[in-house]
């Protein structure tokens, strides 16, 4: 496979633990059981996305990521200051879940139109994965992204 084709599982998990760890966050300080069900169940899927990433990668003969990103700590940092400060955190948690989830799913679709067909159909797994957190968050959040 040309180095080229290989996908930047890297960057995919990073994002990912970023995004497992807002929810941790988020988890933390939402009110609304069923709200925190949801979350739970979402956070376990994040578990099971980086977890297979992470064997993709050592299967490419990389080092998978450990951890996450600095950016990503300061986003949750904000979105966890944000959501103190609204007058319904639950809310302001699920908007915030909603934009970064967007972003996470973004990234694997952009990976996956540069990916060889074995690799892409690994990322395949983890983007259905992720189209089911995404339609939750939005739901919930009230918007409507494809």
């Amino acid at each position: 496979m040309s180095h080229a084709r290989v996908p930047r599982y890297n960057s995919l998990i990073r994002r990912g633990i970023d995004d497992r760890d807002l929810y941790r966050r988020a988890l933390a300080q939402v009110r609304e059981p069923g709200l925190q069900a949801l979350l739970a169940e979402n956070l376990h899927t994040l578990d099971l996305l980086i977890d297979d990433l992470q064997v993709q990668a050592h299967a490419s003969g990389m080092t998978p990521a450990r951890h996450g990103t600095l950016a990503g700590s300061i986003r949750s940092a904000l979105a966890e200051w944000t959501a103190g400060l609204s007058s319904n955190r639950d809310s302001a948690w699920v908007r915030s879940l909603a934009r970064n989830e967007c972003a996470l799913l973004h990234r694997f679709e952009k990976q996956m139109a540069h990916a060889s067909r074995e690799s892409a159909h690994a990322l395949g797994v983890q983007l259905s994965r992720l189209h089911g957190i995404h339609h939750d968050m939005h739901c919930l959040a009230g918007t409507h992204h494809a």
